[in-house]
This record gives C-alpha cells, sequence and structure tokens, in this order.
C-alpha cells in the first residue's frame, strides 16, 4: 500500500525516535509539538495521525486509551526485534507492511 510522501517522513522520524526514547509516550498532538524536528512546526496533526495509523497497522505501536479519554501512542515492546523492525523504517517506511487494523486499547 503507497503511502503520502510526508507520512514516510513522519513515520521514518517517529521510529527513530522511539529507537531512542524507547519508553516514550504521547498523544498525537504532543507527539505532532514536541518529538518531530521538521518545518513547519508543529506538524498538521492529520499527517502525525496517518503515520501512527500505518505504524500501529504495521504492529510497532499501540494506542491506549487513558482514564481522561484521550488516545497515547508507545512501542508495543522494547526488545531488539522491534528495535529492527524501526530500524527499517527510519530507512524506508514501506519496508515494513501493515499486518491488520490498528487498535486502541
Amino acid at each position: 500500500m503507497p503511502m503520502d510522501p510526508d507520512v514516510m517522513t513522519i513515520v521514518s522520524h517517529l521510529s527513530r525516535y522511539w529507537r531512542q526514547h524507547p519508553d516514550a509516550c504521547d498523544t498525537a498532538e504532543g507527539i505532532a509539538r514536541w518529538w518531530i524536528d521538521v518545518e513547519p512546526q508543529p506538524v498538521p496533526a492529520t499527517l502525525v495521525e496517518g503515520a501512527l495509523g500505518w505504524m500501529s497497522a504495521c504492529g510497532v505501536v499501540e494506542a491506549l486509551q487513558a482514564a481522561d479519554g484521550r488516545v497515547r501512542y508507545r512501542r508495543v515492546s522494547t526488545d531488539a526485534a522491534l528495535g529492527a523492525r524501526l530500524d527499517a523504517l527510519v530507512d524506508n517506511p514501506q519496508s515494513v507492511l501493515p499486518t491488520g487494523k490498528p487498535r486502541v486499547h
């Protein structure tokens, strides 16, 4: 499934960020504002949400609904296999194909 080039750029940025900060967790809005170092800043929420949806479908990110009703995103694990998948996404976001629909826990 081809992705929008701007979404691919965000997937690459987020993959790199989660490799450097494996325990990071935030909302799409927080991610757009604080995690991604590109112009214009902040990145449009639609691009970040598209990237997070892709990464969730690829099985590297999970969405968690907090008690306040907001959805936060984090890596599904900190193991080496997931690290390798994130590395692949940094280099080429389309190298890791979605495995199913994104889930919210």
